[in-house]
């Protein structure tokens, strides 16, 4: 059985509801370890046997990254990640700010070897199966060189999750043309198709609504906005249908239409997930939203869970050596 080590003072409620989902996790049968300020968690562990260390500090969302985490020494996602380091757990779960969780990852982890840049790898729903959007928000501003390192461990991510061989790798673009798009992409294009990888070209926004493409590859910045413009757009469809089954439907037809729509729901709702992974650095490391309520942590720690139970790490320490 796997532990994971949880973020307690990262997100928007923490530590109230980061605690609430943790004890969740631990009723769902998950080894869960709290890392922040011993004297607030234990307020809300209402006698619940969780381990706690005391790491008080938080980074937070207006904090330099950088700064951070040269200062902040008892900062919690710190004594989240040494847990890691030192073999006490086997993933780290935190929805605080993801500037922090990138920087301290990477100097208390380090980078798996050859990698220029970690990534931040959404998992998004798709009409015939998942697809993988990175980067979704670590690097703003990339090379060629690092997008197709990127491309690789989302194939190496594709592999592992959806048990595909041979993930088909796409270049998010503004056209499906060899010619479209910035600089970036044009070189980007060049060294995907004569890489090994199952490169299948360009692809739109829109074809996130198809099975054009397994892994969709982007740099941090437009990553990001396509991924909290999918869940807004989410969102405003599932609140916009209920409000019209409301208004218009037969009243005894609703309940069996609602529940008979509860699957694709539940599919939309980022809180079922809840959890990016961050690739590139040596550790089992998930990113959550700061919005995220008790049920979504929990979930966010299940699925780090998952993870560690499958040997997550230790199929990503040859994926750049073997471009």
């Amino acid at each position: 059985m796997s532990t994971i080590a949880v973020d307690a003072m990262g997100g928007d409620s923490a530590p109230k509801e980061i605690v609430k989902g943790a004890i969740l996790a631990k009723e769902s049968g998950v080894n869960v370890i709290l890392s922040g300020d011993k004297a607030l968690i234990d307020n809300y562990l209402d006698g619940i046997n969780i381990p706690v260390i005391d790491y008080p500090e938080v980074i937070s969302m207006e904090d330099n990254p950088a700064r951070a985490i040269r200062t902040k020494k008892n900062a919690s996602i710190l004594g989240a990640l040494n847990l890691v380091k030192e073999n006490k757990a086997d993933g780290v779960f935190s929805a605080g700010a993801t500037g922090g969780t990138l920087v301290g990852s990477i100097s208390v982890l380090g980078k798996i070897r050859g990698v220029l840049r970690p990534a931040i790898a959404a998992v998004l729903p798709g009409l015939d199966g998942d697809t993988i959007l990175l980067d979704s928000g670590s690097s703003l501003d990339v090379k060629p060189k690092i997008l197709l390192q990127y491309a690789a461990m989302g194939s190496k991510l594709a592999e592992i999750l959806f048990e595909n061989d041979n993930p088909k790798i796409g270049l998010l673009n503004n056209g499906e043309e060899e010619s479209k798009g910035r600089d970036l992409e044009k070189s980007t294009y060049k060294l995907l198709k004569s890489s090994n990888l199952n490169f299948v070209g360009n692809v739109e926004g829109r074809d996130f609504a198809n099975s054009k493409a397994d892994v969709f590859v982007t740099d941090g910045f437009t990553g990001n906005i396509v991924l909290k413009t999918m869940e807004g757009t989410a969102k405003l469809q599932n609140n916009l249908l209920s409000n019209s089954l409301k208004n218009k439907l037969f009243k005894p037809l609703l309940i069996p239409v609602k529940n008979a729509m509860k699957p694709a729901k539940e599919k939309l709702d980022p809180d079922k997930t809840n959890a990016s992974y961050l690739l590139g650095v040596s550790g089992l490391v998930t990113i959550g939203h700061g919005s995220s309520s008790a049920e979504a942590v929990k979930n966010g720690i299940l699925y780090t869970h998952r993870s560690a139970e499958k040997g997550f790490i230790n199929k990503f320490s040859n994926t750049i050596s073997e471009l």
